[in-house]
């Protein structure tokens, strides 16, 4: 008898299961509405790993609906992502109908593996994914970053928009490891110098902007009552660049800000340096000082030098490829430019543009404040595709607050300009109007601004006083070529 009455106790007990599940399955919520929230937007993985390695973190999925739901949950990378992700017992890249029951919450876990001496093509300084939350039409998005290169990591503990002050009570500090150093957000030198020594990589992590928002990339180098120092040599240079290094970003402009220099910031100095690829090159604020030599200024989506009632020095440099003017002085200031070149190819912005006042609203139409702009340019390069390559933006009735320039042994391009300064060339000696024809540049389309073997810049400059060399290191003659190249056709 024991042996019928068993297996009914088991059949009633498995019937039972069956309705208690599909009961449960019954209750699970199914609609468009549900509203999912998570306890943390951004994951951070701030572990160096110096050799192969993981780290685990988690965050919690809310549920706060009075039944419970069902949620997809997947890494955005997928199979080949860095990440993996393990919700109610799943590992992922993908989890399918999770349950989250009713006024409670369910632990996503996101482990990372990093090996990194991997190359840079395979895994960035920077390694980024995201984990996708959706639930009818929910869908919520955690973001996902670690490093994955074995580098020294510059940031502000695990926000991106807080600003790192570097300077702890040591001054100088000294950049001189043979591995990169990576800034991930605003990195500040407040009250400090920093002295970058040659050969040193530098790499910003930034974000493309989008519009008119520059909040919205915060990765800069921001310096106040202290300075920069980077001293490159000719063997061994100094690069400043965002951190995608992969062949497709190459050439891309905007990927971090840019270097701004604050009020009272003075003696930085940049010798043989590279800065590229972001929204600025340089920006020297107000009473700000800097002095730039053998270096070069490339793919700003906006300006490459930027002065406002500042001073600058600028020898032996090239500022190319701006998205707007490649050299902008504003509201007064004092610089001096020998044997550059500025270009300013394919774009209907200046090579260089100065001005004497600052408006206070966007369309000037409340208080114009004015400085005197004192600006000497010698035995330099100005084109680009427009008919005007330089423009003197000079605010009516604010003399004596005026704009002083000379120029000497300069290669520019104007034409509808001289109809507003019919006198300009009273103060430009020696120079030459280039037409947009003749023989100047080796290629342009290949951005390769050394002279053409027929340039017309050759043998066109004065020698200047502590000026020996050209931006590769070539010895000026003693009747030097125009711009930061000495022709190298030269007998």
């Amino acid at each position: 008898m024991n042996i019928t009455i068993l297996p009914l106790k088991i059949a009633l007990s498995f019937m039972l299961a069956m309705m208690l599940y599909s009961c449960a399955r019954e209750d699970v919520y199914m609609g468009d509405d549900i509203d999912i929230s998570t306890s943390r937007d951004t994951i951070m993985f701030d572990t160096v790993f110096t050799e192969v390695g993981s780290a685990t973190r988690s965050f919690k999925l809310y549920n706060s609906k009075s039944k419970a739901v069902a949620v997809d949950i997947k890494l955005q990378g997928g199979a080949t992502s860095f990440y993996r992700i393990n919700a109610d017992g799943i590992v992922g890249p993908e989890i399918n109908n999770a349950t989250i029951q009713a006024n409670d919450s369910l632990y996503v876990f996101v482990e990372v593996f990093i090996d990194p001496d991997l190359p840079l093509s395979k895994s960035p300084f920077v390694v980024k994914d995201q984990v996708v939350i959706t639930g009818g039409n929910d869908q919520d998005i955690v973001q996902l970053e670690s490093f994955g290169q074995n580098a020294n990591y510059v940031f502000g503990k695990r926000d991106i928009t807080t600003i790192a002050n570097i300077c702890n009570g040591t001054n100088p500090i000294t950049w001189n490891d043979p591995k990169p150093y990576v800034i991930y957000g605003i990195m500040a030198i407040i009250g400090c110098d920093l002295i970058i020594k040659a050969g040193t990589n530098v790499y910003v992590h930034g974000g493309i902007v989008i519009g008119d928002s520059l909040s919205y990339n915060p990765g800069r180098i921001f310096v106040k009552n202290g300075s920069i120092k980077a001293n490159g040599t000719l063997e061994n240079p100094i690069t400043i660049q965002g951190d995608r290094l992969e062949p497709e970003f190459a050439d891309v402009p905007g990927q971090w800000f840019g270097i701004q220099l604050d009020s009272a910031s003075i003696n930085n100095q940049f010798s043989y340096t590279t800065i590229k690829n972001g929204i600025y090159g340089i920006l020297a604020d107000s009473s700000s000082h800097l002095e730039i030599d053998h270096s070069q200024l490339l793919n700003s989506s906006s300006l490459g030098l930027f002065g406002s009632h500042s001073s600058a020095e600028v020898s032996n440099s090239l500022i190319y490829s701006a998205g707007s003017y490649g050299v902008y002085w504003r509201y007064g200031g004092n610089y001096n430019m020998n044997f550059s070149t500025v270009v300013s190819y394919g774009i209907q912005a200046e090579a260089l543009r100065m001005e004497n006042y600052l408006c206070t609203d966007q369309l000037c139409l409340g208080e114009i404040r004015t400085n005197p702009l004192m600006a000497t340019i010698s035995n330099s390069i100005l084109v680009g595709s427009s008919r005007d390559e330089i423009l003197i933006d000079e605010f009516e009735g604010s003399d004596p607050f005026t704009v002083d320039y000379t120029f000497n042994n300069t290669m520019i391009r104007i034409d509808e300009f001289l109809e507003s300064r019919p006198d300009f060339f009273d103060n430009c000696n020696d120079c030459i109007n280039f037409n947009g024809t003749d023989a100047l540049f080796v290629d342009v389309n290949d951005d390769n601004f050394e002279l053409d073997s027929l340039s017309i810049a050759e043998r066109k400059s004065i020698p200047i006083n502590g000026v020996t060399d050209d931006l590769l290191g070539r010895m000026r003659s003693s009747a030097p070529d125009m711009g930061c190249y000495e022709s190298q056709f030269k007998m």
